[in-house]
């Protein structure tokens, strides 16, 4: 879903306060997000030699009014302010790490991007009770819209609220809205929808080392949730083509298709789009949303009015046509993508997906 929303203070009181550390991880989910237009970024500041800790400040904090007041943390890392109300102390100790390590992620999967150039605000709140009352404070003219999210999080204007939903599928959310953040606070265009997603679902795949800082690995293929629906998908008949994939977004599946379908096809898009025969399209086609010449790139190969129709509705098809070529249906490309799902989901490629290995012959 996409939003263009203003940024609301949320009502708050901050104060002395603490953290602390360690937990154990499993499993991934369907992400429901709402993702913005991008700001303009600005140039990256110099930061200073890493820390054992990326946390820099801990602090109490409230927000609501009395009955409705929730306690927790404001946690200030070197790119994030993460405010949680979560009761696990576990959990709040490892989100600031898998947030700077996730970012590290987003700047050099595909091709190399800058800073945000201010710290993003991440709200992770207890429960979903609190999770409706910060997102009414933030968003109140478009709320209602919202609350068909049961299971899942936004992020609007670089903000990114969700709430806990377990260790690791809280983990798993924040590294998936983290690209959303990511992308609004530096891209000064936005990516097509297939694209803005597939590569949030790549950024769900990662590893813990368990220590005094837990360590994070991150790995694309590391994600079962997707592999399984992409499975259960494929032996049903159920893989949709190019087009219709393109064409459609989280927004609509939600509507009335088929939401896991579409986000493990657009997983398995992301990682189509990465093997070497097509890997530099996509980082071209990254690296010009970010600066700004997506559009006329679109405008000076395939015209003007592919622009148009480009930047109305993030344009899945046209963009896509620019960079890879022609996504007919049954044409090359479909049936190339559809042989690419085949192999992915081949006998044998579940245990390769649950080390973090791609499948055989693919990267």
């Amino acid at each position: 879903m996409t939003s263009r929303q203003p940024r609301v203070p949320l009502p708050g009181r901050l104060g002395p306060g603490s953290a602390s550390a360690s937990i154990a991880l499993l499993a991934t989910i369907l992400t429901a997000c709402s993702t913005s237009a991008p700001t303009t970024p600005q140039p990256a500041t110099p930061t200073a030699a890493a820390q054992p800790s990326p946390i820099l400040a801990t602090d109490g904090w409230e927000f609501g009014t009395p009955p409705n007041t929730s306690r927790g943390l404001a946690i200030t890392t070197r790119s994030y302010r993460l405010y949680t109300t979560t009761r696990d102390a576990a959990l709040a100790a490892r989100l600031p790490t898998l947030l700077e390590a996730a970012l590290a992620q987003y700047r050099t999967l595909i091709t190399p991007l800058p800073l945000p150039a201010e710290r993003v605000e991440t709200f992770v709140l207890a429960n979903r009770a609190e999770w409706v009352r910060c997102v009414q404070m933030l968003w109140a003219d478009r709320a209602d819209a919202y609350m068909t999210i049961q299971r899942g999080g936004i992020t609007a204007n670089t903000k990114s609220v969700l709430f806990d939903l377990g260790p690791r599928d809280t983990l798993v959310l924040a590294a998936h809205e983290g690209w959303h953040q990511f992308t609004q606070a530096t891209f000064k265009e936005q990516l097509p929808v297939w694209a803005e997603e597939g590569i949030a679902t790549l950024m769900e795949g990662f590893r813990s080392e368990p220590g005094e800082h837990t360590r994070y690995t991150f790995m694309p293929w590391a994600n079962l949730e997707r592999f399984d629906r992409l499975r259960d998908a494929h032996g049903t008949g159920a893989i949709m083509d190019l087009p219709t994939l393109l064409a459609s977004s989280p927004s609509r599946e939600l509507s009335g298709g088929d939401p896991l379908t579409w986000y493990a096809q657009v997983w398995a898009l992301s990682h189509w789009l990465m093997q070497p025969q097509r890997r530099p399209a996509l980082e071209r086609m990254v690296a010009n949303a970010a600066d700004g010449t997506l559009l006329q790139t679109v405008a000076s190969t395939r015209g003007e009015a592919a622009r148009v129709a480009a930047s109305r509705g993030r344009g899945g098809a046209e963009i896509f046509a620019t960079y890879f070529g022609d996504p007919t249906a049954h044409g090359p490309l479909d049936n190339d993508y559809k042989d690419f799902i085949r192999n992915v989901v081949a006998v044998g490629s579940r245990d390769r997906v649950t080390q973090g290995q791609p499948p055989s012959g693919m990267r």
